[in-house]
């Protein structure tokens, strides 16, 4: 009851209708206002009376026209899965009416003229939209204007698209990023090797069997021994690339404000997004596009809510499911616990043998106490190193070996 006396009050407040008025009237209508207190002004008489009276007239039933004409609208967007973050794009869209007026001098962003919509008739528009942050953004409301009639007043109508998308970290480029472009060389490198099937020991020839490929073909023992010869091989070369995010980071300072900035509300800071942890999401992403390009399978790794996810593309595949997984993970305090320390965690990692494993963190080598298998790149948003031998679980350490020397080769 008291939630319909609320509304009932607020329906029947004045003052929001003077301004909601104020907010619908356009040069038009303002000039009949302005032409109509002019009258007033005047010794009455005709013609003053008749001018009066019909600007009033106008203002009155324009404005009522303009409201009860305003039609009910529906929108539908083709809009893609995901898009990278800090893209600018034109989406199309249908404007549907679904009410029992036609719809008359609309326009949808201010830009896109229709004159008439008839009932559940459609009509095409194109909106501009732009994301800078990561993460899943809803579709801001379409924008339409309705001016009917003459163009007196505005009804302003806010059309809720109900589309989310998901705005995946932003690409890099190696023009002006030294750390992206060895670490996009190494990835290449690993790309082709896993694309040309190398092999990594050879033990020996036997007879061609059915369905080898021909670079394992051996054409001088075929030559000599005249029957066709196939070379074996013990260990197949990488089959894919596990790529591992570690999603725990340290907060970043951010600089306090005075009470005097508090109070007015100054140098108030926006959502505020971790720099390096964003960074690696870029590199995270640019690493799967770059490999999935140059085929090699990409396996990602990461924990969210606790849980450790496993998502998978084929090479040459289609990379939205992991793409669309990197804009909705978040970030987790270096306080919290760490679902990799566990030995169940560190026998994943070792699992993994036919694979190249690819760790991106914030954190460095030394802060990471977890045993990793030889051959793993250790990426953080600075410097890239990879690890030569078989290690054991390593302790914690506050201070960083300055005498490490980043390496990128693969």
């Amino acid at each position: 009851m008291i939630n319909v006396f609320a509304r009932l009050a607020s329906l029947l407040n004045p003052w929001r209708w003077i301004m909601s008025l104020r907010r619908s009237m356009t040069g038009a209508s303002v000039s009949l206002l302005l032409i109509g207190i002019v009258s007033l002004n005047i010794v009455w008489g005709y013609p003053w009376t008749g001018m009066f009276a019909a600007c009033a007239s106008l203002f009155v039933m324009g404005r009522l026209v303009n409201y009860f004409a305003t039609p009910h609208l529906s929108i539908s967007v083709n809009a893609p899965r995901w898009v990278p973050l800090g893209t600018s794009l034109q989406i199309p869209a249908r404007v549907r009416n679904t009410g029992r007026w036609p719809g008359m001098d609309l326009w949808i962003e201010g830009n896109q003229r229709c004159d008439w919509l008839q009932p559940e008739g459609e009509t095409a528009a194109v909106v501009d939209v732009s994301f800078h942050k990561r993460g899943l953004q809803s579709l801001r409301p379409i924008e339409v204007d309705s001016y009917f009639p003459f163009y007196l007043f505005r009804t302003h109508l806010k059309i809720d698209t109900s589309t989310t998308i998901a705005v995946t970290p932003q690409p890099l480029s190696t023009d002006d990023d030294d750390l992206w472009r060895m670490v996009q060389t190494t990835l290449r490198s690993i790309a082709s090797q896993i694309s040309q099937g190398a092999q990594m020991n050879y033990v020996g020839s036997c007879e061609y069997r059915e369905g080898v490929p021909v670079r394992r073909w051996d054409f001088s023992s075929w030559a000599r021994l005249g029957k066709p010869i196939v070379r074996e091989f013990s260990t197949p070369a990488a089959r894919s690339v596990t790529i591992w995010i570690n999603h725990v980071c340290a907060d970043v300072a951010h600089p306090r404000r005075n009470w005097f900035q508090s109070i007015l509300g100054w140098n108030r800071p926006e959502t505020s997004s971790h720099e390096p942890f964003e960074r690696i999401l870029s590199i995270a992403a640019s690493s799967i596009e770059t490999l999935t390009r140059n085929g090699a399978a990409v396996t990602l790794w990461f924990s969210q809510d606790g849980v450790l996810k496993t998502l998978r593309c084929e090479a040459g595949g289609d990379p939205s499911e992991l793409l669309v997984a990197l804009a909705s993970l978040e970030r987790a305090s270096s306080t919290e616990s760490h679902d990799y320390l566990s030995e169940e965690w560190s026998r994943d990692l070792y699992s993994q043998s036919g694979d190249s494993l690819l760790v991106l963190s914030c954190q460095t080598r030394d802060e990471v106490p977890v045993a990793l298998p030889p051959g793993t790149r250790w990426v953080t948003h600075r410097e890239i190193r990879r690890i030569e031998g078989p290690e054991s679980p390593v302790k914690p350490s506050a201070k960083t070996d300055s005498r490490r020397v980043p390496e990128a080769i693969g």
